[in-house]
């Protein structure tokens, strides 16, 4: 039997996987069951109660893996309104996080007939060891700036964990 509740990700280097599991946490512990898989693993979101997207940015686009989720789910997701986080920045300035809103806002420009709740954006992770292919070749070439960027994780777990049991207060205000 299905959860009710249906966290569909993307993830390459595992950040947004973890984001995900954590709001999947959250909302467990509110009382309201939610089933975590990555996008590939999508079968149907076809009668659930709740759908939450959740997506990286690299580069200021999302990854193909979650455009062909909104293709092959097209018209299931048209019945849905369907919340959605974006992990952007690895800086944790005001500047930083404004531009993803915006990258994700013209990333999301491509699904017009997709009207989210609400997109939230969370920090995110950045590290040479976790970079995805092919950003990963880029840690090899012989004096690569890219290896001078200190690794950084600025998730917020705590606002992370809001944001789950807020959406489950939203999906049964019960919980």
């Amino acid at each position: 039997m299905l959860s009710s509740v249906l966290i569909a990700y993307a993830t390459r280097g595992g950040s947004t996987a973890e984001v995900a599991q954590a709001l999947g946490a959250a909302m467990d512990d509110a009382r309201v069951p939610a089933e975590v898989l990555p996008v590939q693993q999508v079968n149907t979101v076809t009668g659930r109660e709740a759908v939450i997207l959740g997506t990286p940015l690299y580069m200021g686009r999302f990854p193909k893996e979650f455009y062909r989720f909104l293709q092959r789910h097209h018209d299931a997701l048209l019945g849905v309104r369907p919340w959605m986080f974006v992990l952007g920045p690895t800086r944790n300035r005001p500047q930083d996080f404004a531009a993803a809103r915006r990258q994700a806002e013209r990333q999301m420009g491509h699904y017009p007939w997709l009207y989210p709740k609400e997109v939230q954006v969370f920090g995110g992770r950045f590290s040479m060891e976790t970079l995805p292919f092919p950003f990963s070749l880029l840690g090899k070439l012989p004096g690569n700036p890219m290896k001078k960027i200190p690794g950084e994780d600025i998730r917020d777990w705590t606002a992370i964990r809001e944001w789950g049991v807020a959406l489950a207060r939203q999906i049964r205000p019960a919980a």
